[in-house]
């Protein structure tokens, strides 16, 4: 006798399939059952309509590979479809018996093919080749929040054009579903923007709102776990209660701009190498940043404390670009900051030699140590093949002169190089430094604020910390030639002083 599994939906689930439009927004919390959504999800795609072509969009093939992939695998299951039985990954399942699809892709790597003949193609918005070619139906993005509202017009919604008679009562026939939980950077916005569309034209968009109250599945002290160990109340009310965080106004770094510095820069050749076999630890090193010139010296920038953090750095022509940041806070300590991340992060990288920041406070020893902070540092690189020059020299500069010059250069200075900020490895860095305020200084000027360091209920990835890291090259190497040139700068220090 077959057995029958019963899946309940939850209200937001429900109502969300009851309302299904051309173009679906689902603002949902952790908990609230995305996951389990968007493969109900695509199972509607894969039933209503056998033998044709969807999407599933990611921001970058690493998101994909390491998070999306895995957490669609895992909902498929839940409606009793099965990898390697009901559908696979990464090749074609003409072996297995599958049907095709009406237009078969040129190369399997980045396809999803269920037994029926549906296929879901993995596009990610870093690769423009990913979406080419793509004629579809239909199609999902998971963590929506962090697509770039161009790159999936013209790479994913454009696709979504196809039709056949066979299709015409199939509900799900042209439909698009984004989830993602609120967007704390300002990147995100344009997903929250959306609802002011929807309820301009309900027709068209659907959008929906919930949190994890919506789940009766989720055990009743989990809401008390996660309160109690989110490492601040905007990051609770955030990923759990879908409260969106309210906006600085003030900013230290007022001239970031999301569409002007922010970048992404994958190595898809390695990732599609690599494919479905992607494995973090294995994997998870500088081979798969395509913006690494790596026959070039590296700038590596500490921020020394219970919070210890590091940025690493590169110039390439008139740009100065951010690469990556790591991080880590008691009980880890600064050695495991280095061996354990940064080396093996930079391992394959050719020309091992580093140019070494920091704060001042790298110059103090530690009371069970000859050795700074820096010769710390300086020790553990040379042991793993590195040549290091200390750069951090004289005094520092005061926060006035870092607002002026960061924001000079982030406004476009010709004298100055342009700053670009690799978005996929500094998710952290970037919302420390769009919720950094600035504020007055008693002895005149502008600095910035530091009471979220002292905190310790706020997420010290996300205080000021890893822009101190962030500042301090920029400024030694930069700070002599702005205030040489910047008749403006110079006469507002005048002013103040």
């Amino acid at each position: 006798m077959k057995q029958t599994k019963k899946i309940e939906l939850t209200l937001p689930q429900a109502d969300a399939f009851l309302n299904m439009r051309q173009k679906n927004y689902w603002e949902w919390g952790r908990g609230s059952g995305k996951s389990t959504a968007l493969a109900y999800g695509m199972r509607q795609f894969v039933v209503q309509m056998p033998r044709a072509s969807f999407f599933l969009v990611g921001a970058t093939y690493s998101q994909i590979l390491s998070r999306t992939l895995p957490s669609t695998i895992e909902g498929l299951e839940m409606f009793n479809l099965y990898q390697d039985v009901d559908y696979v990954v990464g090749r074609s399942g003409k072996k297995n018996g599958f049907a095709m699809p009406f237009q078969p892709p040129n190369q399997w790597n980045n396809i999803i093919h269920f037994s029926n003949g549906a296929i879901f193609q993995l596009v990610s918005l870093d690769n423009p080749n990913t979406g080419r070619g793509l004629n579809s139906y239909g199609g999902i993005g998971d963590e929506a929040a962090l697509l770039d509202p161009e790159k999936l017009y013209n790479n994913v919604k454009t696709t979504n054009r196809a039709k056949k008679e066979i299709f015409k009562n199939a509900s799900m026939l042209g439909a698009e579903i984004y989830a993602s939980s609120t967007p704390i950077n300002k990147k995100g916005k344009w997903f929250t923007d959306i609802e002011k569309e929807a309820i301009k034209r309900p027709d068209l968009y659907y959008f929906s709102k919930a949190n994890a109250f919506y789940n009766p599945h989720i055990r009743s002290n989990w809401f008390d776990e996660m309160k109690a160990e989110a490492p601040s109340e905007l990051l609770y009310n955030a990923e759990i209660l879908n409260i969106r965080p309210k906006e600085i106004t003030d900013g230290f770094y007022a001239n970031i701009n999301p569409d002007v510095h922010y970048y992404k820069d994958h190595n898809n050749l390695y990732l599609e190498s690599v494919g479905v076999t992607f494995n973090k630890e294995q994997h998870f090193n500088c081979n798969q940043d395509n913006d690494v010139n790596t026959h070039e010296p590296l700038i590596m920038s500490l921020d020394f404390g219970v919070f210890n953090c590091c940025v690493v750095s590169q110039m390439q022509d008139d740009v100065y670009k951010v690469l990556k940041s790591f991080w880590v806070k008691s009980p880890r300590l600064l050695d495991d900051l280095i061996l354990e991340q940064v080396v093996p992060y930079y391992r394959p990288h050719q020309e091992k030699i580093i140019y070494l920041y920091g704060g001042h406070d790298g110059n103090n020893r530690l009371p069970n140590s000859s050795k700074t902070l820096f010769e710390q540092v300086t020790d553990i690189l040379e042991r793993n093949g590195w040549t290091v020059y200390l750069m951090t020299h004289g005094a520092a500069a005061t926060h006035f002169d870092k607002y002026l010059l960061l924001n000079a250069m982030l406004k476009g200075n010709s004298r100055l190089p342009s700053i670009a900020i690799n978005e996929s490895n500094n998710e952290d860095l970037i919302i420390a430094l769009e919720r950094a305020e600035a504020v007055e200084s008693t002895s005149g000027g502008v600095s910035k604020n530091k009471k979220d360091e002292k905190n310790k209920e706020f997420p010290q990835q996300h205080a000021p910390h890893l822009t101190d890291a962030f500042d301090i090259p920029i400024v030694t190497m930069f700070n002599d030639q702005f205030q040489g040139t910047n008749q403006f700068a110079n006469e507002m220090r005048i002013r103040t002083s």
